[in-house]
């Protein structure tokens, strides 16, 4: 970890809270976020409510956050789970190979969205957006965004602070080969 951890006694009791619900990885970011307790204290509240108040319920969401997980090769975002989405460890690793086998039309569409929105932003486009227009309302379309950007940008903060941990049950696969 390249950001020392607060101790668990030291943080908020706010901040306490989200630590004593959280999983393992999910420990080591608040332990690191809470050197901004107030901002921390006011993230997570936001974090929670978007993660499991959602317009699209549990399970888009659920592809959404382990199709960016892909793109950040975060393994804490990786060997999360949310029982209550009723995702197979099948569809999941599927997943990693971009194979939306057995997804609906809605679910296919929220994965890719979520897999070029975190590889590479500048596909997407008009068309695309207009994809996600035909089978989602407005406020669901800016949620599936807003989302997108959450999941990505925490990812990419736990690799870049050395907060994952070391286990994942799922294998990571470069989202970008490098020419070399």
């Amino acid at each position: 970890m390249y950001v020392t951890p607060v101790e668990p006694a030291d943080l908020s009791p706010a901040l306490r809270g989200f630590y004593d619900d959280a999983s393992p990885g999910g420990k080591r970011f608040i332990q690191a976020t809470a050197h901004a307790g107030e901002h921390a204290e006011r993230f997570f509240p936001y974090y929670v409510g978007l993660r499991f108040g959602t317009r699209i319920g549990i399970r888009l969401c659920e592809l959404l956050r382990l199709a960016i997980a892909q793109t950040t090769q975060c393994p804490n975002c990786l060997a999360g789970r949310v029982e209550a989405a009723g995702l197979t460890e099948d569809l999941i690793a599927r997943l990693g190979e971009r194979d939306t086998t057995g997804l609906t039309e809605r679910e296919a569409a929220v994965v890719d969205f979520a897999f070029r929105f975190g590889a590479d932003h500048f596909s997407l486009g008009e068309a695309d957006l207009r994809r996600l227009h035909e089978l989602f309302d407005e406020q669901e379309v800016v949620e599936i965004g807003m989302l997108c950007a959450q999941f990505l940008g925490f990812g990419r903060m736990a690799m870049v602070f050395g907060l994952e941990t070391p286990t994942c049950p799922i294998p990571v696969r470069p989202v970008v080969e490098q020419k070399g």
